[in-house]
C-alpha cells in the first residue's frame, strides 16, 4: 500500500524516536558518553551549518560516529547523506564512522533492499564514506563492541550478558512496541520490535485484554536467593490487563556467540537438596565428583554409578538447572518459565519454555555426561568447592 506524504513523515518520525530511545539506553548504560541531535558543521571560510547529521554519538575515548535514520531504501537520498558524511569526516577528525540505521520492523522486502545496498558498500562494489547500513540491533552491537573492545574476554562476556538482560527489559517496556503489536499500525516502528513481538506472542498475552507491559532486570526488584545466589529469572515481566488484574512472566536470558556456556554452578549439597535430599547414594556420588572435578579422576565406575543414580532425576535436574524449579527462591518471580537464547554473532534469537528447550536439546542430539544434556566440570579456582554444568545454546 502506497503511503501518503503525511504517513511517510509519521513513519520516519517514529523511526527517529525509536533510534533516540536506543541512544538514551546506550547513554544510561555508559556505552557512550553522550549523543546530540541535529548536528551541523562546516568549513571555516564558509557556513558552519552546511553539513548535517541527525545524530552524533561520542564514546568515552572521544571517538564520534554520525547516524542517519531511514525507513526506505532511496539511493537518491543516500547521495546527499554521502555528501554530508564526506565533508563532516573531513572537517571533524574525531568522527570515525557513519551508519545509516533502519528499524528492524521493516518488511522483509524492504530489509532485503537495505542489505543489498549495504553489501555493495562493504564488498567494495560501490565507493562509500558511509560505513554501513544497519538495523537497530546491529547498531547496538557495533556500539557495544566498541565499548568493550579493550576489555578482557571474561569481563566483556559478563558485561554483554548483563546489558542484554537490561535491553530485553527496555524493549518489553517500550510503549510504542505494545501499541504497534495491539493495533497492527504499520506506521509505528517500535524499539527492536521483532524481539518484542516474538516474546509477547510466546507468552500468549491477549491483545484484547492487555493494558500495559512493564519489565525489569533490576536485581533490587527480582531479589537474591536466600543463599544470596542469583536467581534464574533475568527479566521479570508484569502484564496489566484492562480489568486491573496482573500476570507475572519470568525469563532466563542467554546471550552468547559460543556453542556452549555455563548454566549452573552450585555445591553438591545444593544438587542433593534440589533433586532428593534423602538419596544418600546420589549425594555421596555428587560429593565425590565435586572433590575430583573431572571425569578422569572420578573414574569409570563412579561415572556409571552416577549415571544410574541420576536416571530418575533427569527431568528434575533440567528444570532446576535451566529454570531454578525445585530449588530455593520465590517460585513466582525467581524461577524462570522461559529461556531466551540470543546469538551475539548474527543477532538471531528465540524463546522457549524450559520444557520446550529441553526437548530441543534432545531433538538436536545434545548429549553430556552421566546421561544428561549437561557437561559436568568446575569453574576456575572452584575445584572441590562447587560443580559447574555447561550446555549447548540453541535457538
Amino acid at each position: 500500500m502506497a503511503l501518503s506524504n503525511k504517513d511517510k513523515s509519521k513513519h520516519g518520525q517514529n523511526a527517529i524516536d525509536s533510534l533516540e530511545a536506543l541512544l538514551v539506553f546506550c547513554c544510561d548504560k555508559g556505552l557512550i558518553r553522550e549523543y546530540s541531535s541535529n548536528f551541523r558543521t562546516g568549513y571555516a571560510e564558509f557556513s558552519d551549518k552546511q553539513f548535517y547529521a541527525p545524530y552524533i554519538i561520542t564514546f568515552e575515548s572521544g571517538e564520534r560516529w554520525i547516524l542517519f535514520s531511514t525507513t526506505s531504501m532511496r539511493t537518491d537520498r543516500i547521495k546527499g547523506q554521502q555528501w554530508d558524511t564526506a565533508n563532516i569526516k573531513s572537517i571533524e577528525d574525531t568522527v570515525k564512522k557513519c551508519y545509516l540505521v533502519y528499524p528492524d520492523s521493516v518488511s522483509d522486502d524492504v530489509k532485503a533492499e537495505f542489505v543489498r545496498q549495504g553489501n555493495k558498500y562493504t564488498n567494495g562494489e560501490e565507493y562509500s564514506v558511509i560505513d554501513g547500513i544497519v538495523n537497530q540491533d546491529e547498531l547496538f552491537t557495533l556500539i557495544e563492541h566498541t565499548y568493550t573492545r579493550d576489555m578482557t574476554t571474561g569481563r566483556s562476556r559478563d558485561f554483554r550478558g548483563r546489558t542484554f538482560e537490561q535491553r530485553v527489559a527496555d524493549i518489553l517496556s517500550y510503549p510504542a512496541n505494545l501499541t504497534k503489536w495491539v493495533s497492527g499500525d504499520e506506521l509505528m516502528v517500535g524499539l527492536n520490535y521483532k524481539m518484542f513481538s516474538t516474546i509477547v506472542d510466546k507468552l500468549n498475552i491477549d491483545k484484547e485484554l492487555i493494558e500495559t507491559i512493564t519489565a525489569t532486570s533490576d536485581e533490587a526488584v527480582i531479589g537474591r536467593l536466600p543463599s544470596r545466589g542469583k536467581p534464574k529469572t533475568d527479566v521479570l515481566i508484569t502484564a496489566t490487563h484492562k480489568d486491573g488484574s496482573t500476570h507475572i512472566y519470568t525469563i532466563s536470558c542467554k546471550s552468547t556467540n559460543s556453542n556452549a556456556v555455563s548454566f549452573h554452578q552450585y555445591s553438591y549439597e545444593a544438587f542433593s537438596r534440589a533433586l532428593n535430599p534423602t538419596d544418600t547414594r546420589l549425594k555421596d556420588l555428587l560429593a565425590e565428583f565435586q572433590r575430583c572435578g573431572n571425569l578422569r579422576d572420578f573414574g569409570d565406575a563412579n561415572g556409571y554409578a552416577l549415571t544410574q543414580a541420576l536416571e530418575d532425576y533427569n527431568a528434575k535436574l533440567v528444570m532446576w538447572v535451566l529454570g531454578g524449579v525445585y530449588g530455593e527462591g520465590n517460585p513466582e518471580t525467581q524461577w524462570a518459565k522461559y529461556l531466551l537464547a540470543y546469538d551475539n554473532a548474527d543477532g538471531t534469537f528465540n524463546i522457549h519454555t524450559i520444557d520446550e528447550y529441553h526437548q530441543k536439546l534432545k531433538d538436536a542430539g545434545i548429549t553430556g555426561h552421566f546421561g544428561t544434556v549437561f557437561s559436568w566440570t568446575f569453574a576456575s579456582g572452584q575445584k572441590g568447592k562447587s560443580i559447574q554444568l555447561k550446555c549447548k545454546v540453541i535457538k
